[in-house]
C-alpha cells in the first residue's frame, strides 16, 4: 500500500470516530481537515472511506471459487515469502485466500444458530456489511492468519493482488527470512504450543513488522495453508475444514483458531506442504544482508499539529482539561479534586458541554456547564493520567466549578486519560 494512501487511512480508521449512520451501519468519520485532494487519491487508489459491501454470501462464495482458480500459488507463495521482510503484509493474505477458495465447496448459507447468523461452512458473516477499505488497511499493517475470515475478505484481498501487476519475486534475504522462520519452528522445545512459538518468533525478529500480533497472524497463516497443522485438524492444502471445525478450541484460553489452537512442535513442520507451495524458494547459501530501507514519500499519518502546550504544573482542583476526539473535534472535562491516597495521581473529572475544532481556551468555558450522559445519567470519574497523555492538555486552572441541578453521589469509577476520547461517545452525538 501507497505509504501516503495508508497514512491517510490511518487517520480514519485509527485515529477518527465512530458512529451509527440513520441506517444503523457502523462507519467511520472523515476528519474536516481532509481536503478534496486527499478524498480524490483515497478514490483513485481503489480505497475509499467506508467502502461497505454488499455482496451476498452465494455471490462472495461464487466469487471466491472463480478468482482462486485464476491465483498462480507459486507467485502467491512468493508474494506470501515477500510479505516476511520487504514487501507490504498485505501480501501475506493472498496465498491462504486462495487456499480457502480453492478449498471451499459450493454450500448453502447455513447460521451457526438462530442468534448468530455466520455461516457454519465459511463464516460468512450476515449481520451487516464489511468495511472493505478498513480490511485493507488492516491487512497493510498487520498481514492476515485467516483463521476466522469469510469469503468476503477473501475476495477482497484477491482482487487487489490480481489488479496489481508487480508481484514481487522474493530476494535472497527474503529467502533466508523465510527459511529461518521455518528452522525456528522445527527447534522448538518438544511440546511447545503457538504461544512459545510467538514468543520465540518475536525474540528473533524475523519480521519486518515486530509484533506480537503480526508473529500470531504469520503462524495462523501458516497453519491454514497446512505448514504446521495437527493430524485431527488439518489445514486447508491437506483437506476442507468447516468454520465450525477451525472455530474449536482445545479450551477456553486458547485464542487463535484451528488448526493452530491444536498444533505443537510434536506435530513439526509439514515438509510435502513446504516443497510443493515454496519448493522454488532456496535458502542462501550465506545470511544476505538486509535490504537497504528506501526512503518513503513524507506522508501525514497522524493528526496536523494544533498550536499550544498543556498548562504546567500537578493536576489539581479547578482544572480544565481538553480531550482530542479526533483531529478535528476536541472537547473538555473539568477537575472537581484530585485523589490524596497512595496511589497514581487521579483527578474527579466531568464532561463539559462543549465540542470545538481546537482545544477549548478559557474565554469560552465562561457559562459553560457539564454535559451528561445521553441516558440523562450525571456521570464522573477518577481520572489517571491527566497531566502526561498525548491528545489531553490542560486549558484552564482555578476554575470554578460549574452549578449542576442535580448533586453527584460518591464515586468510585475509574479510567484513563487516554479513554476519555471513547467515553465521549456516551455523552455526545459525534456523528455531524
Amino acid at each position: 500500500m501507497n505509504p501516503d494512501i495508508r497514512g491517510l487511512l490511518e487517520r480514519i480508521y485509527l485515529d477518527g470516530t465512530t458512529y451509527f449512520d440513520a441506517d444503523g451501519r457502523y462507519l467511520h468519520k472523515v476528519p474536516s481537515s481532509f481536503s478534496a485532494q486527499d478524498l480524490q487519491a483515497l478514490d483513485a487508489a481503489g480505497l475509499p472511506p467506508n467502502a461497505l459491501s454488499t455482496t451476498t454470501h452465494d455471490e462472495a462464495v461464487t466469487r471466491l471459487r472463480a478468482l482462486a482458480a485464476r491465483i498462480d500459488l507459486g507467485k502467491a507463495a512468493d508474494a506470501f515469502v515477500t510479505s516476511l521482510s520487504s514487501a507490504d503484509l498485505s501480501w501475506q493474505s493472498v496465498l491462504p485466500a486462495a487456499c480457502l477458495g480453492l478449498a471451499m465447496p459450493a454450500h448453502e448459507f447455513l447460521p451457526m444458530s438462530e442468534s448468530n447468523p455466520i455461516c457454519r461452512v465459511c463464516f460468512h458473516d450476515a449481520r451487516g456489511p464489511l468495511d472493505l477499505t478498513e480490511r485493507a488497511l488492516f491487512r497493510s499493517i498487520q498481514g492476515t492468519g485467516w483463521g476466522s475470515y469469510g469469503p468476503v475478505e477473501a475476495v477482497a484481498a484477491l482482487e487487489f493482488a490480481l489488479a496489481d501487476p508487480a508481484w514481487l519475486q522474493p530476494s535472497e534475504h527474503d529467502a533466508w527470512t523465510f527459511h529461518g522462520l521455518l528452522e525456528l519452528l522445527a527447534g522448538l522445545p518438544a511440546g511447545s504450543r503457538y504461544s512459545v512459538a510467538r514468543k520465540q518468533l518475536k525474540a528473533a525478529k524475523l519480521l519486518s513488522a515486530n509484533t506480537v500480533y503480526r508473529c500470531e497472524s504469520t503462524l495462523e497463516a501458516l497453519s491454514f495453508i497446512s505448514v504446521i497443522e495437527n493430524a485431527g485438524h488439518p489445514g486447508l492444502v491437506t483437506a476442507w475444514t468447516s468454520a465450525v471445525e477451525r472455530d474449536q478450541r482445545p479450551n477456553t484460553r486458547v485464542e487463535v483458531p484451528a488448526p493452530l489452537a491444536w498444533w505443537s512442535a510434536d506435530d513439526g513442520i509439514n515438509t510435502a506442504v513446504v516443497e510443493r507451495l515454496f519448493g522454488g524458494i532456496r535458502k542462501p547459501a550465506t545470511r544476505p544482508s538486509a535490504p537497504v530501507a528506501v526512503a518513503a514519500k513524507p506522508r501525514r499519518a497522524t493528526a496536523p499539529r494544533v498550536a499550544g502546550r498543556s498548562l504546567p504544573g500537578p493536576v489539581a482542583a479547578g482544572d480544565v482539561y481538553a480531550v482530542r476526539l479526533r483531529e478535528d473535534l476536541w472537547t473538555a472535562v473539568y477537575c472537581h479534586a484530585v485523589a490524596d491516597d497512595d496511589g497514581p495521581e487521579r483527578g474527579l473529572v466531568e464532561y463539559l458541554d462543549v465540542l470545538t475544532p481546537v482545544p477549548v481556551v478559557p474565554e469560552q468555558l465562561e457559562g459553560v456547564g457539564y454535559r451528561d450522559r445521553r441516558n440523562g445519567q450525571r456521570w464522573q470519574a477518577w481520572c489517571t493520567g491527566l497531566a502526561k497523555t498525548t491528545g489531553v492538555r490542560r486549558v484552564a486552572q482555578g476554575l470554578v466549578a460549574p452549578p449542576h441541578a442535580r448533586k453527584h453521589e460518591a464515586t468510585r469509577l475509574r479510567t484513563g486519560a487516554k479513554d476519555l476520547r471513547y467515553t465521549a461517545d456516551l455523552h455526545f452525538d459525534l456523528s455531524g
